[in-house]
């Protein structure tokens, strides 16, 4: 009798762990997701040998300032990267001022600011910074791999929104480009300059 019940316990436990460790898990990728996104990003930069920042602050032409999370220095490209960790998925199109954020668990909808949008703007502000073509500046939204994207007319020109996961390959796709590499001491200056006055 005795072992029946420490195996109806057991059964029990095992049951509330795989209903809440999702949840769980969730919440504590949403709390570090930055912290996360930096990792993923520094690996990427050591495996390839490029360069990288993290927290870099702008300001634009209204005098508001732009948080960049993150910056890595390609051999063809340069890339401003912005986390985003959504409670739910994004749909709506590339043209859209917003995009509707379908939340979890029947929570309804809410619009959100089109973060490809968003994303363009601090291409252009960084472009200008650094005095840089802005064809090699290539803005990229990390987006928690749970949320689903449905976003038309993203991901087809220079704008990208993609999964955490699909960030290395997105990145290898793009260096896999037939066009000239960057000028590397030009490269190793604008990471110095921005180094010194972030």
């Amino acid at each position: 009798m005795g072992r029946l019940i420490a195996l109806i316990v057991l059964l029990v436990l095992a049951i509330v762990f795989f209903i809440t460790f999702p949840i769980i898990k969730r919440k504590i990728v949403a709390k570090n997701y930055n912290v996360f996104c930096s990792k993923k990003i520094a690996a990427i930069s050591e495996k390839n040998k490029f360069l990288f920042l993290t927290n870099l602050k702008l300001t634009n032409y209204a005098g508001e300032e732009l948080k960049i999370d993150h910056i890595l220095f390609g051999r063809k490209y340069i890339y401003i990267l912005t986390n985003y960790f959504f409670n739910g998925d994004i749909k709506g199109t590339s043209i859209n001022n917003s995009w509707i954020l379908e939340k979890r668990h029947d929570d309804g909808c809410e619009y959100i600011d089109n973060i490809s949008h968003e994303l363009s703007g601090k291409s252009g502000v960084f472009s200008e910074k650094i005095a840089a073509n802005p064809e090699l500046i290539v803005p990229i939204a990390i987006v928690n791999n749970d949320c689903e994207i449905k976003v038309n007319g993203i991901n087809e020109n220079s704008t990208f929104v993609v999964h955490y996961s699909s960030l290395k390959k997105l990145i290898k796709k793009l260096e896999s480009r037939t066009i000239a590499d960057l000028d590397a001491e030009k490269v190793q200056n604008i990471y110095e300059n921005l180094k010194d006055g972030n």
